[in-house]
């Protein structure tokens, strides 16, 4: 009975150096395979790696080893249950000064340094990991009815591949980005936002899942039997991630899975994980995670401060957390490791929505009202200038908008032009005072106190209304 409840608990590790006697707690991995160990006597049990089932497999850890270890032999390996390591951690490091003597009391903690290493390879040789970091065997998109999706959505598969979606969604992933679609409910046809998935049925075939924009996240109802109290509604609203993993009930089979929870920032719905279905790779570009760091994540906490590396050179410091959402970690807090300017601190820890982790421009599909073509978010994303019409400036005034991603200032910038001035890119000299007073809200000596938008090439009051308007004084009441 003892034995079963070591296999349920979390565990940590005491390893020995049978070359040198050294014994301690497993407190990470060098990067040689080999473990970083601390005394077992005096570790805290906060600062040792933890293995269970679904988190930190041992058996990676071990695979790492005999991977990278010069001489595997070197050391032994023992596991204890986390919850006794107080009380067995030190007494296991007292038998290990002299394992000959102490075998028998050591053998029922003993791992099997080359069985456990086996089963993770054969284990990864069965189970597909694609990139998108879910262990889960694709959806075969030539098996798809897209006839049936295009009439009843609107939307095509040329128009999936076209824009990467869909090599997202065939790994169970929503689409990374918002499709407009055009379904037909009673004989009319509507139009509405929502990013896209695959949902298999009941008999094997697979159909589209919309995932409809909502206007808040739904915090106050329980989610999967899980009610939210209202440090998690602050924590998921002010992070998009819950932080830790709770208890929810699988509406399928009614089974209770430890889970992580997140907010999908595009259309507000509450999404989860089981923590057993979450794959976090050991590596971020050239950076490697290690094993305490990927637990960290797995538990829905955050890894600050780490500096990475990606495959393309660029480096930066930023924290670390698991999205439920995005299957997959996210940076947040990213600071460059360029040279910082003083005052600059606040400014660099603020997320970039525009750009991705490799600083390339974040596909988008409108600008305020105005939806774009898949020609036109592709030119965004190549860096072309992209026009915008039937737009009207902040005062109401029509106008044309070119938009392109600015590589330097890593957002879009944005030139207007107004209807009248057809030979004109960008603000036209006679148009500035009207884009600067209509957009900026920026102020003109001459027309300070007219309320009118301004209009074209418009310097001064227009009208004897807006001279009566630009003489009225403006001030408090005495």
């Amino acid at each position: 009975m003892f034995m079963e409840n070591i296999q349920e608990q979390p565990e940590v590790l005491i390893a020995r150096n049978n070359e040198t006697g050294q014994v301690g707690a497993v407190v990470g991995q060098n990067p040689d395979g080999t473990p970083q160990m601390a005394d077992a006597k005096t570790a805290k049990l906060s600062d040792l790696v933890k293995f269970n089932k679904q988190q930190n497999p041992l058996e990676a850890f071990m695979s790492n080893f005999i991977r990278q270890a010069k001489n595997p032999s070197l050391f032994g390996f023992f596991k204890i249950p986390a919850a006794e390591f107080d009380k067995i951690g030190p007494a296991m490091s007292d038998m290990l000064q002299d394992p000959v003597t102490n075998a028998d009391l050591l053998k029922p903690f003993k791992v099997d340094v080359n069985t456990t290493a086996q089963t993770q390879e054969q284990t990864a040789q069965q189970e597909q990991k694609p990139a998108t970091g879910i262990k889960l065997a694709p959806v075969n998109p030539d098996i798809i009815d897209w006839g049936t999706i295009e009439k009843q959505w609107g939307i095509n598969r040329e128009t999936l591949e076209q824009s990467g979606a869909l090599q997202q969604m065939v790994y169970n992933r929503k689409s990374p980005q918002t499709f407009t679609l055009h379904p037909n409910f009673a004989g009319e046809q509507f139009e509405v936002d929502a990013r896209l998935s695959f949902k298999q049925m009941p008999d094997g075939s697979f159909t589209l899942a919309p995932h409809f924009i909502k206007n808040e996240p739904q915090l106050d109802v329980p989610f999967k039997g899980y009610e939210f109290t209202k440090e998690d509604k602050e924590q998921l609203l002010k992070t998009g991630n819950l932080g830790k993993a709770v208890d929810l009930i699988d509406p399928k089979t009614g089974e209770v899975k430890k889970s992580l929870v997140s907010i999908d920032r595009l259309t507000n719905e509450v999404e989860s994980i089981p923590v057993d279905k979450v794959y976090i790779k050991n590596h971020i570009g050239k950076t490697e995670l290690s094993m305490k760091e990927i637990g960290i994540l797995k538990d829905g906490g955050v890894v600050h401060g780490k500096e990475i590396e990606l495959n393309n050179g660029r480096k930066f410091t930023s924290d670390l957390q698991y999205n439920a959402d995005k299957r997959d970690v996210e940076f947040v807090r990213t600071q460059s490791l360029k040279q910082e300017q003083p005052g600059d601190h606040t400014q660099k820890e603020q997320r970039n929505t525009w750009v991705d982790a490799e600083g390339n421009p974040r596909r988008i599909t409108k600008w305020k009202d105005s939806h774009f073509s898949e020609q036109q978010i592709a030119d965004y994303m190549a860096g072309k200038k992209i026009e915008v019409a039937n737009i009207t400036d902040k005062k109401g005034q029509p106008c044309t908008v070119y938009l392109q991603f600015d590589k330097d200032k890593q957002r879009p910038v944005t030139e207007y032009k107004y209807t009248d001035n057809k030979n004109v890119v960008g603000v036209a000299n006679e148009s500035a005072t009207q884009y600067a007073v209509n957009n900026q809200g920026r102020t003109n000596e001459a027309t300070k106190n007219i309320t009118d938008p301004m209009q074209k090439g418009q310097t001064a009051p227009k009208n004897e209304q807006q001279k009566a308007q630009q003489k009225k004084p403006k001030g408090p009441k005495i």
